[in-house]
């Protein structure tokens, strides 16, 4: 790893975090003297935190969390990925597609978003976005659910993986929510695994000293995300503020976060250097995490 690179990550960490508990303390904006983050929207370091997973904290998870649709709810849930949907269409104890397809039309037709802007679907499955969502991705998936493996996150993982629909990204997000639930609490696997998008393998390039685009095999991928978990146990809970130092204002580090930051790092690290800019500037009023370039 290169020096530099490696402690501008944990600065990245350290320094976005800081933005989220000095908003949350009630300090005025722009809550940082860095001016990309003051100018750009980048996703919290732990996704808990993001508005769109604690809405599904306080209104499915939570008091759903012995309802057997539960893990079908979070890919409802992460299809869509819209509070106002999601209210609108309620929890799924009964899985209602054509009421469904009723109201997220009913909100297009009134010019309502529907969706978050923060991933589209990809492919062609037939017919109007609603029903690519509802009949060919969420109907299937309910009728054949995926078996949920409680102690391990990447298997249940790959159960996904051939369903309409899921990408690894996808698939990940679901995956995700459920470790936080009794489904997959218990998981072997937290602290080991991760599936790197895009924007972590540009991260972790970055960090390596690597051209930005190279082609990692996937062990070595996990491998070197599982060696910044460990660096970030053996610096954190300090109080210095340079050098490579995770803060002691940022809690522990699970490997779903470092795959999650070093996606956001990359992102800081386009406009540092110039490469290009995120898409969605930081908007002052309460925001969805829906930063992609």
């Amino acid at each position: 790893m290169v020096q530099e690179n490696l402690e501008r990550f944990f600065y990245y960490i350290n320094e976005r975090h800081r933005i989220y508990l000095k908003r949350q303390q009630g300090h005025e904006f722009p809550w940082t003297a860095d001016k990309i983050l003051q100018t750009y929207s980048f996703c919290n370091v732990f996704r808990e935190l993001d508005t769109v997973t604690q809405w599904l904290n306080d209104n499915w998870k939570e008091p759903y969390a012995d309802h057997p649709n539960l893990p079908f709810a979070m890919s409802v849930a992460r299809q869509i990925n819209w509070p106002e949907t999601l209210q609108e269409i309620g929890f799924p104890e009964v899985w209602e597609p054509d009421r469904i397809k009723s109201i997220m039309q009913g909100r297009m037709d009134r010019k309502q978003k529907v969706y978050t802007g923060a991933y589209m679907l990809t492919g062609t499955l037939g017919g109007t976005k609603v029903e690519q969502t509802i009949d060919k991705i969420l109907t299937p998936l309910y009728e054949n659910q995926p078996p949920i493996y409680k102690y391990s996150l990447e298997k249940t993982w790959r159960e996904y993986l051939p369903y309409a629909g899921f990408s690894g990204f996808m698939a990940y997000e679901v995956v995700t929510d459920l470790r936080h639930t009794a489904h997959l609490q218990d998981a072997d696997d937290i602290q080991t695994w991760a599936n790197a998008g895009p924007g972590a393998k540009r991260g972790l390039n970055r960090i390596h000293g690597r051209l930005v685009n190279q082609t990692i095999k996937i062990d070595q991928l996990n491998a070197e995300m599982k060696e910044l978990l460990d660096v970030s146990d053996e610096i954190n809970q300090t109080t210095m503020d340079t050098g490579l130092y995770l803060a002691n204002w940022v809690d522990s580090l699970e490997m779903r976060d470092i795959e999650h930051c070093l996606c956001e790092y990359d992102k800081y690290e386009r406009v540092r250097l110039g490469e290009g800019r995120p898409r969605s500037k930081y908007k002052y009023k309460g925001e969805y995490c829906a930063s992609r370039f």
